[in-house]
């Protein structure tokens, strides 16, 4: 059964738990959105905080970084390419726990990134076997 939420949350594009799946899907991208912007509006103490992790070229990982969580984030939100997406969004993740909270100490990056990386997976899983959106769901139940 398929309502006004079922569409406006796109719950089709997941396989597995479609509406809990669809909210941690918008849920996440919000967060990625949000997080993501400071990476442009406050550059310079983010390549500051790159840099004392270590990270080489501090100034291109943090457009990178920036980059890949707005415009990630903005597709999760949307529903487009959401497996392809989710995935890059949990080795970003995974690259934020390692340099900056396991090599950093960087408190957020072992909260928020352990967070997004855990949902950024939990919506690629739920998007396993589903088509990823090429099928509603009406259409997979009846075997389209």
């Amino acid at each position: 059964m398929t309502g006004p939420i079922d569409s406006v949350l796109r719950t089709g594009l997941h396989h597995r738990t479609p509406r809990i799946a669809a909210v941690v899907r918008v849920v996440a991208g919000v967060l990625f959105v949000w997080f993501g912007i400071p990476k442009f509006t406050d550059h310079a103490g983010w390549v500051a905080g790159f840099g004392s992790y270590g990270l080489p070229e501090s100034s291109l990982l943090v457009y990178g970084t920036g980059l890949a969580e707005v415009l990630g984030g903005l597709a999760l939100v949307v529903g487009v390419g959401v497996r392809v997406v989710a995935v890059l969004l949990a080795l970003v993740m995974a690259g934020a726990v390692v340099s900056g909270g396991f090599v950093g100490g960087s408190v957020s990056s072992l909260t928020l990134a352990p967070a997004l990386l855990v949902a950024s997976v939990f919506v690629a899983w739920s998007t396993y076997g589903s088509g990823a959106g090429t099928a509603t769901a009406t259409e997979r139940r009846r075997g389209r």
